[in-house]
């Protein structure tokens, strides 16, 4: 009888066995499944976004599809080629993804933190400024001391730009109330601007997009490019941070971003400048109480790439706001200043001499239309209320098209 009975109780186990087996084999397939539809899935967003499989994509640092499909729509809105491509360039800047870069860049200013973004672009720029800064410290021994000398050819140039100056700054006021009036995308752009300035990346393309959406938002990109003095529609606008109170070396110093107002062939010129002297963004150092972002805003004839040599710079104030003009000098002129100051000893006779027709024409044509700019945070202004010429030069370190 007990033979029987284990040998029922054997014959029960092994089926309900049989059958628990059949019931896990089951939901093990239906789990495999489910688990290859998923990896397809998140495989081809990985694949659409320049990755071979979604093992590839988390090793980049994506923790989900979600995250990827969002930061490859973000790639694609700034013209990248694939998110792949993005990362790449994010990756050179220190960053483990183009999703990273984002968001660490894209954080607000606070006014604390703005004196170390100056501090870290003038610091990274420093080889530009060690250029700059001869050129500028040889125009600044020769000219600063005849700017106020009654028959020297620097102190004509001064008379001559100076009322320029004053009656073309105040017109770049109504663009600095653009910039303080930003919205917060454009303001993100901005914030990714200064940050890639701080740490004295190249432009890419995400910053060349960062660019032209602050340009339009301004107002200072346009289709047919933009004439804020004179006829100079071929013009340029510049962000830059440094300007009074970025001093490198005992010079006064700034780095700008600068972009063509107008397309060239469907693209814009770009380029990165460093400048010694007193000049584009004075009015910089300061920041307004409750001001999130200071910077300088500039604006200047020609194109951004042609922003190189010897500067004479007005300083003024226009409705409140720190500004200034500046010109570059062309070599001819700044041969002749040279040579005038070089004599060392000025009257009626050797300026009558120094001013050729080839000297006047340059001046003409300098004076015109000068670069303009203002400090976007209004500070207190600090002796610049009234019109102060000064020597300087801006050297081109970079430059591209987007």
């Amino acid at each position: 009888m007990k033979k029987a009975v284990s040998t029922v109780s054997k014959t029960a186990t092994s089926t309900v066995n049989t059958v628990s087996n059949g019931v896990n084999n089951t939901v093990n397939q239906v789990v495999t499944v489910a688990k290859d539809a998923s990896n397809s899935t998140t495989d081809a967003v990985s694949q659409g976004v320049g990755y071979a499989n979604f093992a590839a994509a988390q090793a980049k640092g994506y923790a989900d599809t979600d995250i990827l499909q969002l930061t490859s729509a973000q790639a694609t809105a700034y013209n990248w080629s694939n998110l792949a491509t993005a990362d790449a360039a994010s990756t050179a800047m220190g960053f483990r993804n183009y999703g990273e870069r984002m968001a660490a860049d894209s954080k607000q200013i606070s006014q604390a933190e703005f004196a170390q973004i100056r501090t870290s672009a003038l610091s990274n720029y420093s080889s530009g400024f060690s250029e700059a800064q001869n050129a500028y410290d040889k125009s600044r021994t020769a000219l600063q001391p005849v700017l106020k000398t009654a028959n020297s050819l620097a102190n004509y140039v001064a008379n001559t730009c100076s009322s320029s100056a004053t009656s073309s700054w105040g017109k770049i006021t109504p663009y600095v109330s653009n910039a303080k009036g930003l919205d917060a995308a454009t303001q993100d752009a901005l914030s990714r601007v200064l940050h890639t300035l701080a740490r004295g990346s190249k432009p890419d393309q995400q910053t060349a997009a960062d660019m032209l959406a602050l340009g339009k938002a301004l107002g200072m990109v346009t289709d047919n490019g933009l004439a804020l003095v004179g006829n100079a529609y071929q013009s340029n606008f510049s962000v830059s941070v440094g300007g009074s109170g970025g001093w490198i070396g005992g010079a006064n110093a700034s780095v700008s971003f600068g972009m063509d107002t107008f397309p060239t062939n469907g693209k814009y010129n770009m380029a990165v400048a460093v400048n010694a002297g007193v000049q584009v963004a004075a009015g910089t150092a300061d920041i307004e109480p409750g001001a999130t972002v200071g910077f300088g805003l500039g604006w200047g004839p020609g194109s951004a790439g042609g922003a190189e040599g010897q500067t004479l710079t007005a300083g003024g104030t226009a409705g409140g706001v720190d500004v200034a003009a500046q010109w570059t000098v062309p070599p001819s002129l700044a041969q002749a200043l040279a040579t005038d100051a070089a004599k060392n000893g000025f009257n009626a006779a050797s300026l009558k001499n120094a001013l050729t027709s080839t000297v006047t024409a340059d001046i003409q044509s300098v004076c015109q239309a000068p670069g303009i700019s203002a400090g976007v945070s209004i500070p207190v202004p600090a002796n610049m209320g009234d019109v102060t010429l000064s020597a300087g030069y801006t050297h081109v370190v970079w430059k591209g098209t987007f």
